[in-house]
């Protein structure tokens, strides 16, 4: 009679026989008892939601530095070969869990992985760097072992890569769809080097692929176990942003996946959900998944070396995103609405893509107009901050949004305290004609004033285009005596350029934001800025502006004036909205004659009797 032992206590035993203690209830099996030639069994899902095995053999064992010490070495026996978003799939041993796959090689034979084992994934150690592995048992012919890193100068390695976690992007048209890709490879995420300095395609539009299996997707979920689909949530809604991987392991509510980082950043609250896989694409450099991506049902904690760890049931904090726009030329107005993560790097980039898209969408064209753009940001952490401000220029989208862009920066980018920002609303009113106007030329009926005179001062416009604008202005003259500068100018900063490509360098400009001693005061500067449409008109003392000539040295007049407050004083500044965005200077120098005796205007007195009664003279 033919006695059966199952395959478990067969494991069991040969372990016993090497003097390796091995608990029956332990779902792991230690590193220390992994052996070339074992044969066990890998968790996917390669079409649906149903976790399927597929056999593996280990060839070795790696042995490195770093946040992950070892690599285990396995080959695929069945047939089967490594695709990416098999990141994360668990591989078992006499059905303990040895590690999750995390590592292939690119260009190569996909019927190898690289393993991460499981108490490392336990751990979650923090970020590596180039790190190098040697087998310390098994191994391949003609290898001393393999690299993460930069290969070693001597020896002969098998360069490894993390096995892609494909990045989907639904929702975006062309330009943001490619806009945020730039920004993840950036991010140092999703991208496999390869020769000629191609990068791994790993963007799919889903909608595209399969709308069917995209309605499906707010079906129920599947049931969770090692081995299904785990997506990693970066923005939900109208637009979607997520990266497909498997889950390894769950203990209760808590899981672990993917086997190596994602973007490595630590402690994060981002989504995490599951998927339906439409199947596996065969590639050259790299087989990859394909799916539909449910709501998210959890969120990750931690991402680290070995991988992410979550929590199922705990939603993650994410920033509410709406934005409107008109197309006052179609009469169209459209809107959207998606979350993003709360993550300081990535938040300025997921919000302008989206905005910036739906400005696209709304106009269906790219190109020259001028937008009227009302925004608002809420925090826990600071007050409302609202603001409105006319752009125009030859790309309205990305002029558009440069303020927008500017000041989400000022937030996440801030020394003083987290902002802890919880909803982006904008909305947008794009005409198609550039309105904005020059400032070609002043004039005063004279230039010589009496203390405190009012005078009728005309501003000649050139809008785009168009005909020559007079704008007259009622101006009040300073009131203590001396030369003098009319200033009359447009906004300070040339959103007017607007160009297609330059929207990071301006919006990212670290010296428009470094003024103030809080967040607060840092906002403050915002709120009290001169608007794009406003013409700003004041007074500076001569002496105070370089290259100023002056021919008269004026007895407590407007230099001393300018000596006692700085350099930023100015006087009678006033501004008058348009419906140009202005742009250019005009500058006039003017003088207040000093008056004697009975007359001495009324304005002047009174300035007298304040002096002496807080005792300036």
């Amino acid at each position: 009679m033919k006695i059966r032992i199952p395959k478990v206590i067969l494991v069991l035993l040969c372990f016993l026989v090497a003097g390796i203690s091995v608990r029956a209830d332990d779902p792991f099996l230690p590193l220390s008892a992994v052996r070339p030639g074992m044969t066990g069994y890998g968790l996917t899902v390669f079409a649906g939601t149903k976790v399927e095995s597929f056999p593996v053999e280990v060839v070795g064992v790696l042995e490195g530095s770093g946040s992950v010490a070892h690599l285990i070495l396995i080959s695929f026996t069945g047939g089967q070969t490594l695709a990416a978003g098999m990141s994360g799939s668990p591989v078992f041993v006499g059905d303990k869990l040895i590690g999750a796959i995390g590592y292939g090689f690119n260009s190569s034979d996909h019927g190898y992985a690289l393993v991460t084992p499981i108490e490392e994934m336990l751990t979650l150690w923090s970020r590596k760097e180039a790190e190098t592995f040697s087998f310390i048992g098994g191994g391949l012919a003609g290898f001393d072992g393999v690299t993460l890193g930069e290969t070693p100068a001597n020896g002969n390695w098998l360069r490894a890569f993390p096995v892609t976690a494909p990045l989907f992007l639904s929702g975006y048209g062309p330009r943001a769809h490619q806009y945020l890709l730039k920004v993840f490879e950036r991010q140092g995420a999703f991208t496999l080097p390869q020769g000629g300095g191609r990068a791994f395609p790993t963007s799919l539009p889903l909608a595209a692929v399969a709308p069917k299996a995209k309605a499906r997707a707010s079906a129920a979920a599947p049931q969770w176990q090692p081995g299904s689909a785990l997506t990693v949530t970066l923005v939900e809604g109208d637009y979607k942003v997520t990266a497909l991987g498997t889950l390894t392991w769950l203990d209760g509510q808590k899981f672990l996946g993917f086997g190596h980082p994602f973007l490595n950043r630590g402690k994060v609250d981002f989504g995490m959900g599951g998927a339906e896989i439409l199947g596996v694409i065969d590639n050259q450099d790299l087989p990859f998944k394909i799916g539909v991506a449910f709501p998210y049902r959890g969120r990750i904690t931690q991402d680290r070396g070995a991988g992410l760890a979550g929590e199922f049931g705990v939603m993650p904090k994410m920033v509410e995103v709406t934005a409107e726009v008109t197309d006052e030329e179609s009469g169209l107005v459209r809107s959207f609405a998606f979350a993003v993560v709360n993550e300081e790097n990535l938040l300025p980039n997921l919000v302008l893509a989206g905005v910036i898209d739906t400005i696209d969408r709304t106009l269906d064209l790219i190109g020259s107009g001028t937008a009227n753009v009302y925004f608002e940001l809420a925090g826990d952490n600071f007050a409302l901050f609202q603001r409105e401000n006319l752009f125009c220029g030859p790309d309205v989208a990305v002029a558009a949004v440069q303020e927008l862009g500017e000041l989400l920066r000022v937030l996440t980018g801030n020394e003083f305290v987290h902002p802890g920002l919880t909803s982006v609303k904008v909305r947008v009113k794009v005409n198609p004609e550039l309105l904005w106007a020059r400032i070609i030329e002043v004039e005063l009926p004279k230039k010589e004033f009496a203390p405190g005179e009012k005078a009728i001062l005309t501003v000649h416009l050139h809008p785009y285009r168009g005909e020559v604008v007079q704008m007259p202005l009622e101006v009040e003259l300073p009131s203590t005596p001396g030369k003098w500068v009319l200033m009359v100018y447009g906004n300070d900063y040339d959103y007017v350029s607007g160009e297609e490509g330059n929207t990071e360098e301006e919006m990212y400009n670290l010296d428009l934001y470094q003024s103030g001693a809080s967040l607060e005061e840092r906002l403050a500067d915002y709120r009290t800025r001169i608007k794009n449409n406003q013409l700003v008109v004041g007074f500076l003392p001569s002496a105070g502006l370089e290259g100023a000539e002056s021919s008269a040295t004026p007895v407590e007049g407007a230099e001393a004036v300018a000596d006692e407050a700085g350099e930023d004083y100015s006087y009678g500044e006033q501004t008058v909205d348009t419906s140009y965005l202005i742009v250019g200077e005009e500058q006039i120098e003017v003088e207040v004659l000093p008056v004697t005796g009975d007359e001495t205007p009324t304005r002047l007195k009174d300035e007298f009797a304040r002096r002496l009664e807080v005792d300036e003279w």
